[in-house]
């Protein structure tokens, strides 16, 4: 029932209290009887025009329960175009589907306007709870009272309710900023919808909270079958002390549009049945410790990973460059439970002679359910001008080893290289014309003697009869060789730098032979990039991926065959059906093809 302010708080009533009371400004109309009937037909009419802009709401159910929805229906007569004030709804209750509908009638030439929108509430507390009036423009709606009984409540993730949730994790403690583990379990019965679930949250600062996976899944709990969706998060805590992880929420529904957890609809609510169960669930929260960085580790960049791996490519076997020819070297960092923004920067001190031109580091992360694996790839290149020995220092990366919980060191050993004279070679000083005259004559005496010339005429004849006998050969050359089948063409003689390259370029082949038979990936990986380097020494691939780009089909399927073992979690045995001295035939990788690459990539210029 209204009270009196609500009754007399209508559209209808206000507009008769207005015209009411203009009327009684002027008291001597009501001596009137005809008057005062034509008075109140038109206060009528005018309040049944008015009344054709009121707003009107109504529940669908006066009771529920809290884990109960209820549909309220706000009805809009007349030409009142602007649009709810919802936020009145918000204290006390979750909106969480709306639908629209609109009509026009026209009866005896009058046009009617009627629009109506139908809200999905779900109660956030149980009691008498109060929908306020709405307001829809200068108009406005009448109070509703809602009645909400205690529910079931919150899941508190038991095997065999409806819903619940489990939280593991894989370690009982870690070390700053070590990778952690957290499995999330999410059970739900036959028939149920999940709408929405949450990522857990820590209460320190500064941790990273990364989803690495998401499967789905069916299995059976206490005798009841369960859909489970599973998901991986990757936590990162960088400050030592208690970890705590809240619990996650979840919501959901039984019946109506079947999907699972990741299909938020827009409308979820339209043509189907809106009175529904609820379903709530909520996990229980998960501790851990964060111990500091250990007082053994006397390192300068903290690093723990379950494994790390330090490989270098770029240098020949046999240690030996041309001089002035660049040599690219490239060093690969992997670690296993460490992203690649956490991976430190490789430092090469080189010897003096020797100069590098660094490329920007490529850093990338590998997502998997057992964690993540960063990888950090530096390549350099290196230039000698001068020939010598020059001697790489060796490289080394400590880091901590969480599986043994002891400080272990990635290394990789110094490396000698000898540089060969070459057409690139700095050529020695002329020496000075400065100096005492004895200086001069004996830098005169060291050039080579030149005979005089004779003014023979028998010599002059003897010149022009040879001259012209060369010509008529070479003449009679080019004819035969228009006229001939068969072209015959001289070997050109072999630049020692290229003799080196061609050793090389059979060492590593050599050496993928020996990896294939032994099924070493690793090895056949270095010596891929080893050969593909040879092969392109201006600009060599810096993986096995750009590799394959460069080779023909048969070629490049090999060496993706061995790319894809390195991030697939199953073990593959095919890349080694791929036979390596196939490299050496012509119709596998011709010479011609290489140097048609060659000519396309930009030479480097130091």
């Amino acid at each position: 029932m209204l009270s009196a302010d609500e009754r007399c708080n209508t559209p209808l009533l206000r507009v008769i209290n207005q015209h009411f009371e203009i009327m009684m400004q002027f008291p001597f109309f009501l001596r009137y009887p005809l008057y005062r009937s034509v008075i109140l037909t038109l206060l009528l009419s005018a309040g049944s025009s008015s009344a054709l802009g009121e707003v009107t709401t109504h529940l669908s159910r006066s009771t529920i329960s809290a884990d109960e929805t209820v549909s309220l229906t706000i009805q809009i007569k007349g030409k009142n175009e602007a649009k709810p004030d919802l936020s009145v709804l918000d204290a006390e209750f979750e909106i969480l589907g709306r639908s629209q509908q609109q009509s026009i009638s026209v009866i005896n030439g009058n046009v009617s306007r009627s629009r109506g929108l139908n809200l999905t509430l779900l109660p956030k507390t149980t009691g008498s709870l109060g929908i306020p009036p709405i307001a829809v423009g200068n108009e406005t709606s009448a109070p509703l009272r809602l009645q909400v009984s205690e529910g079931t409540g919150e899941s508190n993730g038991v095997p065999g309710s409806d819903v619940f949730i489990e939280l593991e994790l894989n370690e009982a403690s870690a070390y700053l900023q070590q990778e952690i583990i957290l499995t999330l379990r999410l059970f739900m019965g036959e028939g149920v919808r999940g709408e929405q679930l949450s990522d857990p949250k820590s209460n320190l600062p500064d941790t990273v909270i990364q989803r690495i996976s998401e499967t789905q899944y069916k299995t059976q709990r206490a005798g009841e079958n369960y859909q489970v969706v599973e998901r991986r998060y990757a936590v990162f805590a960088y400050q030592s002390g208690q970890l705590k992880l809240d619990g996650v929420r979840f919501s959901g529904r039984r019946g109506g549009r079947g999907g699972s957890i990741y299909d938020l609809l827009n409308t979820p609510f339209g043509n189907q049945k809106v009175d529904r169960h609820i379903y709530r669930a909520v996990s229980d929260a998960v501790n851990i410790d964060i111990k500091p960085i250990p007082a053994n580790f006397n390192a300068r960049h903290w690093l723990p990973a379950r494994n790390l791996q330090l490989v270098e490519t770029g240098l020949a076997r046999n240690n030996q460059q041309i001089a002035g020819k660049p040599l690219t070297r490239t060093i690969m960092l992997f670690a296993d439970g460490v992203t690649s923004a956490q991976l430190p920067a490789i430092d090469m001190n080189l010897p003096e002679g020797v100069k590098q031109y660094p490329d920007r580091p490529e850093m990338k992360d590998n997502l998997s359910g057992a964690g993540i694996t960063g990888s950090r790839q530096n390549k350099v290149t290196l230039v000698a001008a001068n020939p010598g020995n020059y001697e790489l220092p060796a490289i080394e990366i400590p880091w901590w080893n969480t599986e043994t919980d002891q400080m272990e060191t990635a290394h990789l050993p110094a490396r000698n290289i000898e540089v060969l004279g070459g057409a690139a070679s700095v050529p020695p000083p002329l020496p000075k014309r400065t100096g005492s005259p004895a200086t001069a004559g004996e830098a005169a005496a060291n050039l080579p003697v030149t005979p005089e010339s004779t003014d023979n005429p028998l010599t002059h004849w003897l010149i022009w009869v040879l001259a012209l006998g060369w010509i008529t050969t070479l003449v009679v050359w080019r004819m035969s060789r228009h006229r001939s089948k068969q072209r015959t063409a001289t070997p050109a003689a072999v630049d020692p730098a290229e003799a080196v390259r061609r050793q090389s370029v059979e060492e590593a082949i050599k050496t993928l032979e020996d990896a294939y038979c032994d099924q070493n990936r690793d090895a056949a990986r270095d010596a891929w990039l080893r050969w593909g380097e040879l092969r392109w020494p201006e600009k060599s691939p810096g993986n096995l991926n750009r590799l394959s780009h460069r080779c023909p089909k048969r070629v490049a399927e090999a060496i993706l065959a061995l790319d894809l073992t390195f991030y697939s979690q199953d073990e593959r045995s095919d890349w080694v059906k791929f036979d390596p001295g196939a490299l050496r035939k012509k119709s596998v990788l011709s010479t011609s093809m290489i140097r048609e690459q060659q000519a396309a990539l930009t030479p480097l210029n130091p």
